[in-house]
């Protein structure tokens, strides 16, 4: 059974949820920041304050691929796990910063339809490390991630539709652009994220 490679003491399990309770918090913060549309400069600092410290913990984890013998899984796994969930809190920091760089003139239309997607699948991708032992439930979860991007792919679609119907001033509608790129970009990275899982557990169920 799987839950054997990864026993709840071990140092690499407890590193990868405390990575993605990082990473959930990022996205509520971020989510929170869209959907109130002020305070740009608090938000943006803190979500980098926590990227900052999953910045830390990845490499804590690869030092500590360095330092041990024998590794619950494949080192490889650990390493492309632990890149693909910094990838996005890496992203989740770029869009904070954006947003406090650009000051947009008008709430971004869809922008909280999209964060709320990329929480929701952080939440779940939070859950899918918290139960890797359950490897049901960690299927289930996979894909209702991979579910979410397609939501978002069609959200970021409908948005930009609208954003080059709507939006008159060319400034504005660049900068709105490319921060809807990077939103669903990060609807990406969890997608990712999701698939290494679901490498993993075809590799030891």
């Amino acid at each position: 059974m799987f839950k054997r490679f990864l026993p709840k003491q071990n140092k690499f399990f407890d590193l990868l949820i405390e990575l993605t309770e990082a990473v959930l918090e990022s996205a509520r913060m971020l989510d929170e920041m869209m959907d109130k549309n002020e305070n740009f400069a608090e938000y943006s600092s803190k979500i980098h304050f926590i990227e900052n410290r999953c910045d830390d913990l990845t490499h804590q984890v690869i030092n500590d691929l360095n330092d041990t013998f024998i590794t619950p899984i494949d080192r490889e796994d650990i390493f492309a796990l632990v890149n693909s969930l910094d990838d996005i809190v890496d992203t989740i920091d770029t869009i904070a910063s954006r947003m406090n760089m650009y000051k947009l003139k008008t709430q971004l239309q869809f922008g909280s339809q999209l964060t709320d997607i990329l929480l929701i699948q952080t939440v779940t991708l939070n859950d899918v490390i918290k139960n890797l032992q359950n490897p049901k439930q960690t299927t289930d979860k996979i894909m209702q991630v991979k579910t979410l991007e397609t939501e978002g792919d069609i959200v970021f679609k409908d948005a930009l539709l609208n954003l080059f119907e709507d939006e008159k001033d060319i400034v504005e509608l660049i900068k709105k652009k490319e921060i809807l790129e990077i939103v669903e970009r990060a609807v990406d990275k969890c997608q990712n994220a999701a698939t290494v899982v679901e490498g993993i557990l075809i590799k030891n169920m």
